[in-house]
């Protein structure tokens, strides 16, 4: 968690919560996405290698064997490429991915813990205000005449709570 001191960085991270939340999930897809393809693909080759009757086993008729034997080692061969595939991905990638995700959560964590300091109501007014409800609905939800005063009410609630955690 980052320890917030100003009311400018407060209302700031509160104000991008939702979008770092879609930013984390992006770069979580990003990075899995690839990795599930390359995944996936190796156990279709797996499963198809269970399939194949094992080189050596024919009918005695010729050819039969061959083409076994031939698709058999092409399918192992595709198996080491791609977990070799799934292998080097991992190590280009899974570091900067991390150090990443671990950016993305501390910053999602801290707005979080500010957000379940403040007592209900207060958390309320701060989730309408920055997230679910125009400037104008949320005027007439908490009976305010002029959007000065709800940015006001909003300052003072982000305000009362760095003094109470500071």
């Amino acid at each position: 968690m980052i320890t917030i001191h100003t009311l400018s960085i407060m209302r700031n991270e509160i104000r991008v919560y939702k979008s770092l939340i879609k930013e984390r999930d992006k770069l979580i897809k990003d990075y899995q996405t690839p990795l599930k393809k390359l995944e996936n693909d190796l156990l279709e080759v797996e499963e198809k290698l269970k399939l194949i009757k094992s080189p050596g086993k024919g009918d005695g008729l010729g050819g039969f064997v061959q083409d076994s034997a031939d698709k058999y080692n092409y399918l192992i061969d595709k198996k080491d490429e791609l977990r070799k595939s799934i292998v080097d991905y991992v190590q280009l990638n899974e570091k900067e991915y991390l150090e990443d995700l671990e950016h993305w959560n501390v910053r999602i964590a801290s707005v979080e813990y500010y957000l379940n300091k403040m007592d209900a109501l207060d958390r309320k007014f701060i989730e309408d205000f920055y997230y679910n409800l125009t400037k104008t609905q949320c005027m007439d939800r908490y009976n305010i005449n002029n959007v000065n005063s709800l940015y006001r009410k909003a300052d003072k609630i982000l305000k009362n709570l760095l003094k109470k955690l500071l």
